[in-house]
Protein backbone atom coordinates (compact mmCIF):
# COMPACT_ATOMS: atom_id res chain seq x y z
CA UNK A 1 0.00 0.00 0.00
CA UNK A 2 2.72 2.55 0.95
CA UNK A 3 5.65 3.03 -1.43
CA UNK A 4 7.90 3.82 2.46
CA UNK A 5 10.22 0.98 2.60
CA UNK A 6 9.23 1.21 6.40
CA UNK A 7 5.71 0.01 5.63
CA UNK A 8 4.26 -2.12 8.53
CA UNK A 9 1.73 -4.52 8.48
CA UNK A 10 0.58 -4.31 12.05
CA UNK A 11 -1.51 -1.38 11.68
CA UNK A 12 -3.75 -3.47 9.72
CA UNK A 13 -3.94 -5.92 11.64
CA UNK A 14 -4.85 -4.31 15.10
CA UNK A 15 -8.06 -2.95 12.89
CA UNK A 16 -9.40 -6.48 13.81
CA UNK A 17 -10.57 -7.10 9.98
CA UNK A 18 -9.59 -9.54 8.31
CA UNK A 19 -6.86 -9.37 5.71
CA UNK A 20 -7.71 -11.28 3.24
CA UNK A 21 -5.48 -11.84 -0.08
CA UNK A 22 -5.40 -13.20 -3.06
CA UNK A 23 -5.51 -16.87 -4.43
CA UNK A 24 -5.19 -18.80 -7.90
CA UNK A 25 -3.09 -16.49 -9.69
CA UNK A 26 -1.93 -19.20 -12.47
CA UNK A 27 -5.65 -20.81 -12.16
CA UNK A 28 -7.40 -17.39 -13.29
CA UNK A 29 -4.23 -16.25 -15.72
CA UNK A 30 -5.17 -19.47 -17.66
CA UNK A 31 -9.15 -19.43 -17.57
CA UNK A 32 -8.30 -15.44 -18.86
CA UNK A 33 -6.49 -16.88 -21.87
CA UNK A 34 -3.01 -17.63 -21.01
CA UNK A 35 -2.12 -20.09 -23.01
CA UNK A 36 -0.50 -23.21 -21.20
CA UNK A 37 3.03 -23.32 -22.64
CA UNK A 38 3.70 -19.94 -21.51
CA UNK A 39 4.79 -20.04 -17.13
CA UNK A 40 2.88 -17.33 -15.65
CA UNK A 41 5.83 -15.73 -14.66
CA UNK A 42 6.58 -14.76 -18.16
CA UNK A 43 2.97 -13.51 -18.72
CA UNK A 44 4.32 -10.39 -16.32
CA UNK A 45 6.36 -9.48 -19.82
CA UNK A 46 4.62 -10.73 -22.58
CA UNK A 47 0.89 -10.87 -21.56
CA UNK A 48 0.95 -7.81 -19.17
CA UNK A 49 -3.09 -7.06 -19.84
CA UNK A 50 -3.88 -10.36 -18.64
CA UNK A 51 -1.77 -10.51 -15.04
CA UNK A 52 -3.42 -6.46 -14.60
CA UNK A 53 -6.87 -8.24 -15.32
CA UNK A 54 -6.07 -11.16 -12.48
CA UNK A 55 -4.94 -9.04 -10.21
CA UNK A 56 -8.02 -6.38 -10.71
CA UNK A 57 -10.76 -9.60 -10.15
CA UNK A 58 -9.37 -10.22 -7.03
CA UNK A 59 -9.49 -7.01 -5.23
CA UNK A 60 -13.02 -6.08 -7.30
CA UNK A 61 -13.90 -8.97 -4.49
CA UNK A 62 -12.83 -7.43 -1.58
CA UNK A 63 -8.81 -8.75 -1.50
CA UNK A 64 -6.74 -6.36 0.48
CA UNK A 65 -3.57 -8.15 -0.36
CA UNK A 66 -1.89 -9.30 -3.49
CA UNK A 67 1.31 -11.21 -4.32
CA UNK A 68 3.23 -10.57 -7.02
CA UNK A 69 2.68 -12.89 -10.11
CA UNK A 70 6.37 -14.15 -9.19
CA UNK A 71 5.79 -17.71 -8.50
CA UNK A 72 8.81 -19.83 -10.06
CA UNK A 73 9.03 -23.35 -10.74
CA UNK A 74 11.29 -26.07 -11.75
CA UNK A 75 9.96 -25.61 -15.16
CA UNK A 76 10.70 -21.76 -15.70
CA UNK A 77 14.46 -22.36 -15.25
CA UNK A 78 14.90 -21.23 -18.80
CA UNK A 79 14.12 -17.82 -17.51
CA UNK A 80 16.58 -17.63 -15.14
CA UNK A 81 18.37 -14.94 -17.20
CA UNK A 82 15.16 -13.09 -17.30
CA UNK A 83 14.07 -13.02 -13.60
CA UNK A 84 15.02 -9.92 -12.90
CA UNK A 85 12.57 -8.10 -15.93
CA UNK A 86 9.51 -10.82 -14.75
CA UNK A 87 10.12 -9.86 -11.26
CA UNK A 88 10.06 -6.07 -11.83
CA UNK A 89 7.79 -6.06 -14.26
CA UNK A 90 5.27 -8.28 -11.62
CA UNK A 91 5.84 -5.73 -8.89
CA UNK A 92 5.11 -2.96 -11.23
CA UNK A 93 1.78 -4.34 -12.35
CA UNK A 94 0.83 -5.48 -8.97
CA UNK A 95 1.32 -1.33 -7.86
CA UNK A 96 -0.49 -0.43 -10.75
CA UNK A 97 -3.77 -2.20 -10.10
CA UNK A 98 -3.57 -1.77 -6.39
CA UNK A 99 -3.56 1.89 -6.62
CA UNK A 100 -2.49 2.03 -2.42
CA UNK A 101 -6.11 -0.22 -2.12
CA UNK A 102 -4.46 -3.22 -1.43
CA UNK A 103 -1.21 -4.23 0.06
CA UNK A 104 1.30 -5.57 -2.17
CA UNK A 105 3.43 -8.96 -1.42
CA UNK A 106 6.83 -9.84 -3.08
CA UNK A 107 6.11 -13.84 -3.81
CA UNK A 108 9.15 -16.15 -3.70
CA UNK A 109 9.03 -19.51 -4.00
CA UNK A 110 10.93 -22.64 -3.17
CA UNK A 111 14.50 -23.43 -6.05
CA UNK A 112 14.53 -26.26 -7.88
CA UNK A 113 15.79 -28.86 -5.73
CA UNK A 114 18.44 -30.02 -7.99
CA UNK A 115 20.29 -26.74 -7.35
CA UNK A 116 23.36 -26.58 -5.20
CA UNK A 117 22.86 -24.68 -1.88
CA UNK A 118 24.73 -21.59 -2.67
CA UNK A 119 22.68 -21.22 -6.15
CA UNK A 120 19.32 -21.70 -4.04
CA UNK A 121 20.78 -19.37 -1.43
CA UNK A 122 22.07 -16.58 -4.15
CA UNK A 123 18.73 -16.90 -6.15
CA UNK A 124 16.57 -16.27 -3.07
CA UNK A 125 18.89 -13.04 -2.54
CA UNK A 126 18.58 -11.74 -5.91
CA UNK A 127 14.56 -12.01 -5.43
CA UNK A 128 14.10 -10.22 -2.56
CA UNK A 129 16.73 -7.08 -4.28
CA UNK A 130 14.45 -6.95 -7.23
CA UNK A 131 11.27 -6.88 -5.22
CA UNK A 132 12.85 -4.19 -2.60
CA UNK A 133 14.18 -2.08 -5.31
CA UNK A 134 10.24 -2.37 -6.88
CA UNK A 135 9.38 -1.10 -3.44
CA UNK A 136 6.90 -4.00 -2.22
CA UNK A 137 5.29 -3.59 0.86
CA UNK A 138 6.53 -6.94 1.99
CA UNK A 139 8.56 -10.39 1.26
CA UNK A 140 6.32 -12.99 1.33
CA UNK A 141 7.68 -16.99 1.03
CA UNK A 142 5.73 -19.89 0.14
CA UNK A 143 5.67 -23.41 -0.62
CA UNK A 144 8.69 -24.30 0.87
CA UNK A 145 7.92 -28.09 2.30
CA UNK A 146 11.39 -28.62 4.11
CA UNK A 147 12.02 -26.46 6.68
CA UNK A 148 15.98 -26.30 6.01
CA UNK A 149 15.10 -24.94 2.80
CA UNK A 150 12.90 -22.07 4.49
CA UNK A 151 15.17 -20.97 6.70
CA UNK A 152 17.97 -20.91 4.11
CA UNK A 153 15.66 -18.46 2.10
CA UNK A 154 14.46 -16.46 5.48
CA UNK A 155 18.22 -15.90 5.89
CA UNK A 156 19.41 -14.97 2.23
CA UNK A 157 16.30 -12.26 2.32
CA UNK A 158 17.91 -10.64 5.63
CA UNK A 159 21.11 -10.55 4.60
CA UNK A 160 19.91 -8.30 1.60
CA UNK A 161 16.64 -6.74 3.08
CA UNK A 162 15.11 -5.05 6.14
CA UNK A 163 11.05 -5.02 4.46
CA UNK A 164 8.78 -6.90 6.78
CA UNK A 165 8.45 -10.62 5.56
CA UNK A 166 6.19 -13.23 5.98
CA UNK A 167 7.42 -16.71 6.17
CA UNK A 168 5.17 -19.70 5.32
CA UNK A 169 6.12 -23.79 6.21
CA UNK A 170 3.93 -26.38 4.32
CA UNK A 171 2.02 -28.46 6.99
CA UNK A 172 2.78 -31.87 7.12
CA UNK A 173 0.45 -34.45 8.83
CA UNK A 174 3.39 -36.01 10.40
CA UNK A 175 4.32 -32.60 12.53
CA UNK A 176 3.50 -32.28 15.74
CA UNK A 177 2.15 -29.32 17.41
CA UNK A 178 5.52 -28.72 19.72
CA UNK A 179 7.70 -29.40 16.30
CA UNK A 180 5.82 -26.75 14.08
CA UNK A 181 5.94 -24.14 17.10
CA UNK A 182 9.75 -24.25 17.78
CA UNK A 183 10.35 -24.30 13.96
CA UNK A 184 7.89 -20.98 13.93
CA UNK A 185 9.82 -19.44 16.60
CA UNK A 186 13.05 -19.85 15.18
CA UNK A 187 11.83 -18.47 11.62
CA UNK A 188 10.50 -15.40 13.96
CA UNK A 189 14.36 -15.32 15.56
CA UNK A 190 16.04 -15.17 12.49
CA UNK A 191 14.16 -12.41 11.19
CA UNK A 192 10.58 -13.06 10.28
CA UNK A 193 8.22 -10.37 11.06
CA UNK A 194 5.43 -12.76 10.75
CA UNK A 195 5.44 -16.82 9.97
CA UNK A 196 2.09 -18.64 8.87
CA UNK A 197 1.67 -22.17 7.22
CA UNK A 198 0.81 -23.50 4.27
CA UNK A 199 -2.23 -26.14 4.44
CA UNK A 200 -3.07 -28.16 1.98
CA UNK A 201 -5.63 -30.45 2.98
CA UNK A 202 -9.06 -29.68 5.53
CA UNK A 203 -7.62 -32.90 7.33
CA UNK A 204 -4.49 -30.94 8.31
CA UNK A 205 -6.57 -27.90 10.16
CA UNK A 206 -6.30 -29.20 13.31
CA UNK A 207 -8.43 -26.73 15.47
CA UNK A 208 -6.30 -27.35 18.81
CA UNK A 209 -3.11 -27.52 16.83
CA UNK A 210 -3.76 -24.02 15.18
CA UNK A 211 -5.29 -21.97 17.99
CA UNK A 212 -1.99 -23.17 19.78
CA UNK A 213 0.17 -21.91 17.68
CA UNK A 214 -2.32 -18.63 17.42
CA UNK A 215 -2.29 -18.28 21.41
CA UNK A 216 1.97 -18.33 20.82
CA UNK A 217 2.51 -16.38 18.08
CA UNK A 218 -0.53 -14.40 18.78
CA UNK A 219 -0.52 -13.58 14.57
CA UNK A 220 -0.55 -16.64 12.48
CA UNK A 221 -0.96 -16.41 8.77
CA UNK A 222 -2.61 -19.15 6.60
CA UNK A 223 -2.58 -20.03 2.95
CA UNK A 224 -5.24 -22.26 1.89
CA UNK A 225 -3.94 -24.50 -0.34
CA UNK A 226 -7.28 -26.36 -0.77
CA UNK A 227 -9.03 -28.19 -3.50
CA UNK A 228 -12.28 -26.10 -3.20
CA UNK A 229 -13.88 -27.98 -6.08
CA UNK A 230 -13.81 -31.50 -4.44
CA UNK A 231 -14.24 -29.59 -0.45
CA UNK A 232 -17.35 -28.59 0.79
CA UNK A 233 -16.59 -24.81 0.94
CA UNK A 234 -18.95 -23.50 3.46
CA UNK A 235 -17.71 -26.25 5.69
CA UNK A 236 -14.41 -25.23 5.81
CA UNK A 237 -15.33 -21.38 6.08
CA UNK A 238 -17.09 -22.01 9.02
CA UNK A 239 -14.13 -23.66 10.46
CA UNK A 240 -11.64 -21.14 9.59
CA UNK A 241 -14.50 -19.03 11.19
CA UNK A 242 -14.44 -20.56 14.52
CA UNK A 243 -10.80 -20.49 15.35
CA UNK A 244 -9.08 -17.77 13.57
CA UNK A 245 -9.45 -14.78 16.10
CA UNK A 246 -9.24 -11.30 14.70
CA UNK A 247 -5.84 -10.17 15.34
CA UNK A 248 -4.24 -13.70 13.10
CA UNK A 249 -7.13 -13.14 10.27
CA UNK A 250 -4.28 -13.07 7.64
CA UNK A 251 -5.67 -15.34 4.94
CA UNK A 252 -4.20 -16.34 1.31
CA UNK A 253 -5.20 -19.02 -1.03
CA UNK A 254 -3.93 -21.56 -3.32
CA UNK A 255 -4.93 -22.65 -6.81
CA UNK A 256 -8.41 -23.33 -6.30
CA UNK A 257 -9.01 -20.01 -4.21
CA UNK A 258 -10.76 -17.51 -6.42
CA UNK A 259 -12.06 -14.45 -6.56
CA UNK A 260 -15.77 -15.50 -5.63
CA UNK A 261 -14.53 -16.77 -2.61
CA UNK A 262 -13.19 -13.93 -0.82
CA UNK A 263 -16.48 -12.44 -0.15
CA UNK A 264 -16.63 -16.12 2.19
CA UNK A 265 -13.22 -14.66 4.05
CA UNK A 266 -13.73 -11.53 4.35
CA UNK A 267 -16.40 -11.89 6.33
CA UNK A 268 -14.25 -14.03 9.16
CA UNK A 269 -14.64 -13.36 12.67
CA UNK A 270 -17.28 -9.93 11.81
CA UNK A 271 -19.44 -11.13 14.66
CA UNK A 272 -16.43 -11.68 17.42
CA UNK A 273 -15.71 -8.28 16.75
CA UNK A 274 -19.16 -6.69 17.11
Amino acid sequence: MSEEPNFNLIPLLEERIPLVGDGGAETLLRNFGLEENCPPILANLEQPDLVKRMHHAFIRRGSRLIRTNSSFSQADEVLVNRLEACINSASALAREVSNKRAVIAGRITCAPADWGRDARFQFYGEQAVYLSDTWVDLIWLEQFSEYEELKLALRAVRQVSVIQTVAHLSLKKDRQSLEILDQLKELMSLGATFVGLMIDSEKSMNRDQLQDLIDELGILSLILDIDLEKEAFSRISDSIHQIVPPETALICGGKSFLPEHIPHFAKINVDQNQ
